[in-house]
């Protein structure tokens, strides 16, 4: 190879070497993409370590059944009373078309009252010595008689359809025990009551016919169940409405997916139109978008490989970063109409204000890993590996790029500044600070709030339709707060549940204002010493079988009748040879055991009781710590009325955690970036003025701070950092002269500052109130810092013509 052809060969590698790397990095991030899913349950925003947290964890873990879908049927007047029979309909045929492999429209014990007996038969085993004593004392041979007179004349006396049927089916009172009353009040009122009251509503449980591993497989799942339920609905002229966890998950994380493509769809656009109007070539403008595009990315593919889920805040990132990375590519267009369109040039006039402003603005989000709210850590860990990489590919890539495009663009003119003289400046930095003044004073400053509607869909069709489920069935709306017994051994849960229930008793007496009622199923759960000390009684019983079917049937009962009380004393020969701590695990057993309680196989396991407040939306802080002494290790209180009190001291207390130490990376930042106290002062005093402007225009607007729209606070302090960095640089740069300010660096802030208030302004309409809170949060601060820095700043310290 001739000399020098080699050192053209050299020099060209020298050239793309580093434009090679940057897109070798975009292709390691984008390998990440196939990692990333959204995470849609909104308790992945809080931290796991909050009782209330891990509370609502451990209910959603052992209770709440993932995939199993609620269908609400509603009908006219006319068809009052015949909802059951259609929805037996529906059960059979959404079994015929494989949508699902168990359709429940009925309580088990009512559909199959033999399959229930084992689960009867083993709770008399496995309760109070006395009350079985007083079983079988009205079932000895002495009393059955009478006992089968008073059982008939309930069932002519019985009123309500509960007590017909249950009186009619259980001569023996089998199902009057004391571990049952609580069940069959639920089953009547609404817990495991299928038809409404009024006959006009029913509902229907469906179970999922594969594991239900993500929103996306939610939803495929949900529009099978759909495409047999809607056209079967239409043409009997029934509503049909759906809604439990995998409807909530494919709403959410679809939601989630749709605002991240229409935030990033809508600011994209915008942007480009102008950009378009500013710089008039489309060139560049296909550049940015590309870099812009290896940017982005690169940022959700590490993402992947750090997080793998994305919460609902951090899903926003995409419209933030887009925001605050185009600021980069408009200020090197904008600098090299003043400087001309060789690289060198545009390198020294954009290259330091660009790697200082990105440098602060991702040490700022970065500082958000302080706070204790992981989804705001995990965004601000995003936005800050996003906007490093946004310094990184504008300067490696697009100022290559705009000097190659951009080149033969007329020099930019010196039009006269649209800025105030310093009298007029200091007179308008006066008077707004005076008017925001004004404004917090009278109105006082912005509150702070939790509402756990921020974490779903606006207008959500799933929370529609449970909205109408607890007008059908009253005890669906019940606030009761759900207790949660662990432990690893059966031993462990009783000694658990006994002190649950003492501590229970004394918070009762000491805040009977708090609370109002308590229930805590140990029957439900195994206790050896009374398996034992019933199983001889139990095994008596089974062996009067034949005598007390006979004493039945000789009272007038029938064989449907006496079903079920045959089935219980089979079952109670079988329960009798259980071993001490054992439970039944027949299906329909099962079925009613998973809500109450779930035992390991070797032991140890979860009880559910439920605590009833007075006024549960009304608990203050005082009120949380008082039930916070009811939890402790293996016991958990969960309720999502618990977390108001619960996250709004850390939101509080985040305040001071992470903004505190925020502020003196900030002011560490602007000491290395200027080396000067007078410009350190100035940035300084231009991001209070802009805080204290955005404070007067949230209190004027009516919004409130909440853990979400807190997340905006270092974007705004980021955004005022590199606002405050690029016109003071300039400034500097240009001896003071505002008129090349304006025209150069002054301008191009002006479109960075419009720009990401539109990437912000379109999380405004965000279907998820999250995000929406969160960009309107973010439009009112930008705007404060973008006229504060472009208009205050070179007018206070502009020396030169304007």
């Amino acid at each position: 190879m001739e000399p020098e052809a080699a050192s053209r060969g050299f020099a060209l590698m020298r050239k793309w070497w580093k434009v090679a790397l940057l897109l070798l990095l975009a292709l390691i991030g984008a390998a990440g993409l196939g990692r990333i899913r959204f995470e849609t349950d909104p308790l992945a925003v809080l931290p796991d370590a909050m009782p209330e947290v891990s509370g609502l964890q451990a209910f959603q873990r052992v209770f709440s059944k993932k995939g199993e879908l609620i269908v609400l049927l509603e009908a006219d007047d006319e068809m009052a009373g015949m909802l059951p029979d259609r929805a037996a309909e529906l059960g059979e045929l959404l079994k015929d078309s494989g949508a699902s492999d168990s359709v429940r429209w009925q309580p088990r014990w009512r559909d199959s009252p033999e399959g229930m007996a084992e689960l009867f038969a083993w709770l008399w085993l496995n309760g109070e010595p006395e009350e079985l004593e007083t079983l079988a004392g009205r079932l000895s041979e002495k009393e059955i008689a009478g006992s089968m007179e008073d059982a008939m004349e309930r069932v002519a006396t019985a009123l309500d359809g509960m007590d017909i049927v249950q009186s009619a089916h259980d001569p023996f009172g089998f199902l009057d025990h004391s571990a049952l009353r609580s069940f069959f009040a639920a089953s009547e009122g609404g817990g495991e009551g299928f038809e409404s009251a009024d006959g006009m509503a029913q509902l229907i449980f469906i179970d999922a016919p594969r594991p239900v591993a993500g929103y996306r497989e939610a939803d495929a799942w949900l529009s099978e169940v759909r495409a047999v339920i809607d056209p079967w609905a239409d043409e009997n002229g029934i509503r049909a409405a759906y809604t439990g966890d995998p409807a909530f998950e494919a709403e959410i994380g679809g939601a989630m997916e749709g605002d991240m493509r229409g935030t990033v769809g809508i600011t994209s656009v915008v942007i480009g139109l102008l950009f378009l109007l500013m710089q008039r070539r489309i060139g560049l403008l296909a550049g940015l978008s590309v870099t812009l595009a290896l940017v982005f990315v690169a940022t959700l593919g590490i993402a992947g490989w750090v997080y793998g889920e994305l919460s609902i805040m951090a899903a926003g990132f995409a419209a933030i970063l887009i925001g605050l990375a185009v600021d980069y590519g408009v200020l090197i267009c904008q600098e090299a109409k003043v400087c001309g369109h060789d690289q060198l040039p545009i390198y020294r006039a954009t290259a330091r204000s660009i790697g200082w402003a990105a440098a602060t603005t991702a040490a700022v989000f970065l500082a958000l890993n302080l706070s204790g709210l992981p989804g705001i850590a995990q965004l601000g860990t995003v936005v800050g590996i996003g906007v490093v990489l946004g310094a990184l590919f504008m300067l490696g890539i697009y100022v290559p790029w705009v000097a190659r495009v951009g080149a033969g663009r007329p020099a930019i003119g010196h039009k006269t500044a649209w800025v105030p003289g310093r009298v007029g400046s200091l007179a308008l930095l006066g008077g707004l600070a005076l008017a925001a003044l004004v404004v917090l004073g009278i109105r006082g400053l912005p509150g702070v709030e939790f509402d756990r509607s921020l974490l779903r869909p606006r207008n959500s069709a799933s929370m529609a339709t449970f909205e109408r489920i607890q007008e059908h069935f009253p005890d669906w709306g019940s606030p009761a707060i759900r207790l949660v017994v662990e432990g690893d051994t059966d031993q462990e849960v009783s000694r658990r549940i006994a002190s649950l229930e003492s501590s229970l008793e004394e918070l009762a007496s000491e805040r009977p204002d708090l609370v109002e009622a308590f229930e805590l199923p140990s029957l439900w759960w195994p206790e050896p010493g009374r398996m034992a000390a019933n199983r001889e009684q139990i095994e008596k019983l089974a062996e009067s079988k034949d005598r007390l079917i006979a004493a039945a049937d000789a009272a007038g009962f029938s064989e449907e009748g006496t079903a079920l009380g045959r089935s219980v004393l089979e079952a109670m020969g079988s329960v009798g040879s259980l071993s001490d701590g054992r439970m039944p695990d027949g299906e329909a057993s099962a079925e009613i055991l998973r809500g109450v309680a779930s035992r390991a196989t070797d032991g140890g396991g979860y009880l559910l009781g439920t605590l009833e407040l007075s006024d549960p939306d009304g608990l203050g802080v005082e009120d949380l710590k008082d039930l916070r002494r009811l939890g402790g290790e293996g016991i958990h209180l969960a309720g999502w009325s618990l977390l108001k009190p619960a996250v709004l001291p850390l939101v509080k207390k985040d305040l001071i955690d992470v903004f505190l130490p925020m502020a003196g990376l900030m002011l560490l930042m602007l000491t290395l970036v200027f080396r000067r106290v007078k410009d350190v002062t100035t940035a300084v005093l231009a991001m209070s003025l802009s805080g204290l402007l955005l404070l007067a225009a949230m209190r004027l607007a009516g919004i409130e701070w909440n853990f979400l729209n807190i997340a905006a606070t270092p974007l705004l302090l980021g955004t005022g950092l590199d606002y405050a960095i690029h016109i003071l640089l300039a400034l500097r740069r240009t001896g003071g002269n505002v008129r090349a300010v304006w025209n150069g660096t002054g301008k191009a802030v002006l479109f960075c500052g419009c720009s990401t208030a539109i990437g912000f302004g379109s999380l405004a309409f965000a279907s998820i109130d999250a995000l929406a809170s969160l960009g309107k949060v973010a439009v009112l601060g930008i705007l404060c810092s973008m006229i504060v820095a472009v208009i205050l700043v070179p007018g206070v310290r502009g020396t030169a013509e304007r």
